[in-house]
């Protein structure tokens, strides 16, 4: 990509590989944004052993969508093959010191954690450490990863970001990155997340099955980490009637050790008040948002927490957790509570799906906390660090 800028920049999309996570996301929203600030002069895209144009990055993830599926369960073949992880990390990181040889000055930002060989300023991105507090929540292989190279990584990067204060205060304290070598810069929300009158969202709920107000919402993927076992120990003691005022809708793909818990959400289903659709297309995602009654993400660790202030920015009810990040993001703005404890994830459940007065507060209260994250903002300041660096 050419502009009239003189920043160059060289940016790893490996994470844009579907199904996307959180990491993907916010790689998606920086890749998109940098290549229109008119400082940035070339912007160069490394994705799976090659340089690809950063125009098609983004439409690239889109159209493999369709192929979820079949990609997650390859991938699931390809890691149970000995060594695979450390193999595919020695292949694409000697293709990227091969391929950046032949790139001029530029700060290149690894997005993902670790950094590869490179001679110029770097920044990587440290999106939480809950390889460090919660190892058993991961593949064996991905904490032994992290732990052989962050500390390699943080000796070379000329810049830490994080996406919240929250992560900041970790990695200074936990890994002994000077304060002044980490910027906090909060992630964004779409403008398509937005409060909605109900024709807006009507198709997309009746293709779904679903009542405009009349579910309860959670966006997250199948993993150990984001606490759904609980959160269904809390919602199974919902009265009928609750329940089927308010079915548990759950969108995400399928994690890592998720097999007891898909197992558990499949005779869930089969019994009725619970609808697992796995991960559904990003156009619908904003409608399901604002058609829901409420929004639970009582994770056990977050280093941000984007869906909880995806569902503010919705104007829906939020159930978030009293932990890491989650307080810096939803603050006074949905109710937070303990996701160690069920007894407090049933009261909140009660309270965000039955409490008039609190729900009419939250709808207000959720739009003006997200007014405040801007992935427009997010992007400047990540500039602003390259410039930095660069210097």
């Amino acid at each position: 990509m050419s502009s009239t800028g003189n920043l160059d920049v060289i940016i790893n999309i490996e994470s844009l590989a579907p199904p996307l996570t959180g990491i993907g996301w916010y790689t998606r929203q920086i890749v998109s944004g940098v290549r229109r600030t008119p400082e940035v002069g070339q912007l160069h895209c490394f994705n799976n052993y090659r340089l690809v144009e950063p125009d098609s990055s983004d439409t690239a993830a889109q159209g493999q969508r369709a192929e979820v599926a079949g990609t997650q369960t390859l991938r699931s073949l390809v890691r149970r093959l000995p060594f695979a992880y450390s193999l595919r990390t020695l292949v694409r990181e000697r293709s990227f010191r091969r391929i950046v040889r032949g790139i001029g000055p530029a700060v290149y930002h690894e997005p993902n954690y670790i950094l590869k060989s490179y001679d110029g300023p770097s920044v990587v991105t440290i999106h939480d450490l809950s390889h460090v507090h919660w190892p058993q929540f991961h593949p064996a292989e991905r904490v032994s990863h992290l732990d052989k190279n962050l500390a390699r990584t943080i000796a070379r990067a000329d810049r830490v970001i994080t996406p919240s204060e929250f992560t900041r205060d970790e990695v200074v304290s936990v890994l002994g990155i000077p304060r002044e070598r980490v910027t906090a810069i909060h992630l964004g929300v779409s403008r398509d997340f937005r409060p909605r009158e109900e024709q807006e969202v009507r198709a997309v709920l009746e293709n779904f099955g679903l009542r405009f107000g009349g579910y309860l919402l959670v966006v997250a993927t199948l993993e150990p980490r984001k606490n759904i076992d609980r959160l269904l120990d809390a919602y199974c003691r919902l009265s009928k009637a609750e329940r089927s005022r308010f079915p548990l809708v759950l969108v995400g793909a399928n994690g890592w050790r998720s097999r007891a818990l898909v197992d558990r959400v499949e005779k869930l289903q089969k019994r009725g008040g619970l609808r697992a659709l796995g991960y559904v297309r990003s156009s619908d995602l904003p409608l399901l948002y604002a058609g829901a009654g409420a929004f639970a993400y009582p994770s056990l660790y977050e280093g941000f927490g984007l869906p909880a202030l995806e569902a503010l920015a919705s104007g829906i009810p939020v159930l978030g957790s009293d932990t890491s990040a989650m307080k810096e993001v939803v603050a006074d703005a949905g109710l937070l509570i303990n996701p160690a404890d069920v007894d407090s994830i049933y009261s909140g459940l009660s309270r965000v799906l039955l409490d008039d007065e609190f729900r009419a507060a939250a709808r207000r209260k959720g739009p003006e906390r997200a007014s405040g994250f801007h992935w427009d903002r997010c992007v400047q300041r990540t500039v602003d660090v390259y410039r930095e660096v660069m210097k």
